[in-house]
């Protein structure tokens, strides 16, 4: 990657445009077992932290100690570990803060109890959308032919949006359906599928894809009060991410329309992020080309010295494979799954418009960020990033459950950041064997991660939060667990989540390793994790979280001023 635009943090505090603020004077942690994630040096037993927080030194206890000074705080870590924070690439922050508050439910229940919480939720919902998340639109459509007209016996005037349990489709009664103007429309919009009656030709209420974002849109629109729910929703899964020691991240939702910019500027102006982000903004297929691109112009931003960016474009390129509109070389096998009609997967753009947004949006500066499932979504991906600008890269595509081999030393040729998700949900057998009814064998191929860092490919490990788990041990125990593809070792795992996505998200200058000149961006675990047994990672404990030097979880006062 370049590193045009990117500053040492030394010179981003010279510049006086550092958002954290500064500590009451230096400190030293010590009797620690430090693991730097710098290959120059990748232990040490102390660190070193100025008052802006930023570090001095990194290595033996009296080295520490000269370097900030007899005034320093001094911290024993009673032989505790410490690692650069982690950096979770590829999350859904605002969509995880709301859906915590919206009316659950169980995706694989029976139809009886899903309407009898449908009723529960339209008897206690305020607002004027009832909304809801959670159900499985494949179980849904087992147990139902018309799903829109049990919402209409239960809710006639009064709009009803359920959200999937995948983020890639929704239920709707024909109030919510009228305002997205689905029920008069004959095909499908683009992006995005419309469920239709085999006899009738009539909406049945569920939308796959993009077609669901017209109506969240719609159910959450950019409005005050909206903004405030979702930025009061923000807040407690920000410090849900410093008790996992997570210190940057990079939220993939984006949607614009709803006001997402406005609940992260909220934060930023009432001093409450407690993590770097480094943002996308969410291309819709249904708006027309030009007078996107020129809202996505007006709301990028980049400054390195803010903990906010918005500099990522996130372009989806197709589905899902258990929806059977991931894209896909070799079509799905029949019989499982929702009858679309799309044998071979679904694309959101067609070719000729993928490449032009690809273009067009890494000219501007966006990096581009794919989201990408099936082996031709991926191959696409890599094509358009090929006659794409590559200086705001690296640019990434993200989940790869299924890449052609041919494919493999494309990454590394392109610079083409490949981002996993391997959380135990990602790669539980019972969901390889879940998978294998819609690709067969080929689900013995998915998420190749091994693979592309054998290639030289730069991979990062992320959590697609609150899609899957969370937790970076957790996620690093099933990187090492996993019998192939996974992580070769600890360190490699670590590198998933430090260095690489540091790089991928332009601030390896000042973050993603504990190095002198850096940002003490940090974690405090109870237990060294490079020493334990495999099995005992996840149970590790996140004794800290340091965000330039300051606590932004601290839950035993160690670093109280």
């Amino acid at each position: 990657m370049t590193s045009s635009g990117i500053k040492t943090a030394a010179a981003i505090l010279a510049g006086g445009l550092a958002t954290v603020p500064a500590l009451a004077k230096p400190m030293v942690l010590t009797n620690a077992r430090v693991h730097t994630v710098n290959p120059a040096a990748p232990s040490a037993q102390a660190i070193a932290i100025d008052d802006d927080g930023v570090i001095l030194a990194v290595g033996t206890k009296e080295a520490a100690l000269a370097a900030a000074g007899k005034d320093a705080d001094v911290i024993d870590l009673d032989g505790m570990s410490v690692l650069p924070g982690f950096q979770d690439a590829h999350m859904h922050l605002i969509e995880a803060g709301v859906n915590e508050i919206l009316c659950e439910f169980e995706p694989f229940d029976t139809l009886d109890n899903t309407l009898d919480a449908v009723r529960d939720c339209v008897k206690s919902s305020k607002t004027e959308w009832v909304l809801g998340s959670g159900v499985s639109m494949t179980n849904l459509l087992d147990q139902s032919d018309n799903p829109r007209a049990l919402l209409d016996e239960i809710s006639p005037d009064r709009p009803v949006l359920i959200l999937d349990d995948i983020g890639h489709g929704a239920w709707a009664n024909s109030a919510a359906m009228q305002a997205a103007g689905y029920d008069a429309m004959a095909a499908d919009p683009p992006g995005g599928i419309i469920l239709r009656d085999a006899g009738t030709g009539e909406p049945n209420g569920v939308v796959l894809e993009n077609a669901q974002q017209k109506l969240r849109n719609l159910a959450f629109p950019d409005t005050p009060e909206n903004v405030e729910f979702a930025y009061e929703s923000l807040l407690p899964t920000l410090r849900t991410l410093a008790e996992n020691g997570i210190t940057s991240v990079s939220d993939a939702g984006g949607f614009w329309p709803q006001g997402h910019l406005k609940v992260w500027q909220k934060a930023v102006a009432n001093d409450t992020l407690t993590v770097r982000a480094s943002n996308a903004l969410y291309v819709y297929p249904d708006l027309p080309f030009d007078e996107q691109m020129a809202a996505l112009n007006k709301l990028y931003s980049n400054d390195p010295a803010s903990l906010l960016r918005f500099n990522q474009a996130k372009i989806y390129v197709d589905g899902i494979l258990e929806q059977r509109t991931g894209a896909v070389l070799q079509t799905y096998l029949k019989g499982a799954g929702i009858d679309h009609g799309h044998d071979s997967g679904f694309l959101y753009f067609d070719v000729d418009t993928l490449d032009r947004y690809s273009r067009e949006l890494s000219k501007s500066g966006f990096q581009l960020h794919y989201h990408v499932t099936g082996d031709r979504g991926a191959r696409l991906a890599l094509d358009a990033i090929e006659q794409s600008d590559p200086k705001p890269g690296p640019h990434r595509l993200t989940h790869l459950y299924l890449l052609d081999k041919a494919d493999y030393p494309r990454f590394k040729q392109l610079g083409v950041v490949a981002d996993f998700q391997l959380a135990p949900s990602s790669i539980d057998p019972e969901y390889n064997k879940f998978i294998r009814q819609f690709i067969g064998d080929r689900a013995d191929r998915m998420l190749p991660a091994a693979s592309l860092t054998a290639t030289g490919a730069e991979v990062v490990m992320s959590s697609d939060f609150d899609a899957d788990e969370l937790s970076p041990l957790v996620k690093i125990q099933a990187a090492l667990t996993r019998k192939s593809e996974g992580a070769p070792d600890v360190a490699t795992a670590i590198e998933w989540m430090t260095i690489n996505p540091a790089r991928l998200l332009h601030q390896d200058r000042t973050t993603g390793s504990l190095e002198v000149g850096k940002f003490a961006d940090l974690v405090v675990i109870d237990r060294d994790i490079t020493a334990i047994p495999v099995a005992q990672i996840g149970k590790a404990r996140v004794v800290a979280t340091l965000l330039q030097g300051k606590p932004v979880y601290d839950p035993d006062e160690m670093f109280e001023e």
